[in-house]
């Protein structure tokens, strides 16, 4: 586990992003976290973020104000964000949306799943390889 990672994740559902949070402190609590509640609020945070940008940044797909894939576009088109990783996450398990995310640049695409357990080791693996090949890994994973 890697306890100086930082993660952001853009999700305007509250208890999606609660579980998230709980399950990032079970695998590692040193790991930094902060949650935003759409793609416009990604951007503002980044601007006043004087820490630091996040290692990865989780986006759902379906936010108010600025959906995932519009974020995901934009920070790929911004030469100072476009090197930070992204995942979509999100409830959809559509093929086809998974193949677009890693057209327009995201490392991989990961289906909400509804066990605490699967999401904590979810976690856990992005966690423990989060500065090695995420795109492998997360095409590898098998979620059960």
């Amino acid at each position: 586990m890697n306890g100086n990672s930082f993660f952001l994740l853009a999700d305007d559902d509250r208890d999606d992003a609660e579980l998230f949070s709980e399950a990032l402190v079970v695998v590692d609590p040193a790991i930094k976290f902060h949650h935003v509640e759409n793609g416009h609020e990604v951007f503002h945070f980044l601007s006043k973020q004087n820490e630091g940008k996040p290692d990865l940044i989780f986006l759902d797909l379906n936010m108010p104000a600025m959906s995932g894939w519009q974020c995901l576009a934009k920070l790929k088109n911004d030469t100072t964000l476009k090197e930070i990783p992204v995942i979509m996450y999100s409830t959809s398990s559509n093929p086809r949306e998974k193949e677009i995310a890693i057209e327009l640049g995201a490392v991989g695409f990961i289906t909400k799943p509804t066990d605490f357990k699967v999401l904590k080791r979810i976690l856990e693996t992005i966690s423990d390889n989060i500065h090695g090949d995420l795109r492998k890994i997360l095409k590898e994973m098998v979620v059960v």
